[in-house]
């Protein structure tokens, strides 16, 4: 059995959260949006490789859990320290608030981290876990 996990989070700003997620390489898998007003979306899945990806959709405030925002953390993980650089320019181009820049972490490889435009922490490092 193959088991597969899917971070799931609402979004303020539908258009901004796909700008994100494609450059940092997620590539979109479905994308259903609301029939009334296009710029909501009812449900996204964007994968990122074989085995990961994320699925959001735009605040419903229907008292749903996933209905908060701001309260998520996500680490992304790329194949290279050079890749990490990369990605930190085009975060800080984007305009996102750098919570802590491309450090190396004593347990290996590097990472930076930022907040998005909802409050969601977010991780990007080469550090595929032990």
């Amino acid at each position: 059995m193959t088991t597969t996990v899917f971070p799931a989070f609402r979004t303020t700003d539908a258009a901004a959260t796909i700008e994100l997620l494609v450059t940092l390489g997620f590539t979109e898998r479905l994308l259903v949006r609301n029939e009334q007003d296009p710029a909501l979306v009812e449900h996204a899945e964007f994968a990122l490789g074989n085995n990961g990806g994320i699925m959001f959709g735009s605040v419903r405030h229907d008292g749903s859990a996933l209905d908060a925002v701001g309260g998520g953390s996500i680490y992304v993980v790329v194949d290279t320290e050079r890749e990490v650089d990369r990605l930190y320019q085009e975060i800080v181009d984007l305009g996102h608030a750098i919570v802590r820049p491309v450090a190396t972490q004593d347990h290996g490889g590097s990472e930076f981290d930022f907040r998005d435009h909802d409050g969601n922490s977010w991780g990007v490092g080469s550090y595929r876990g032990a």
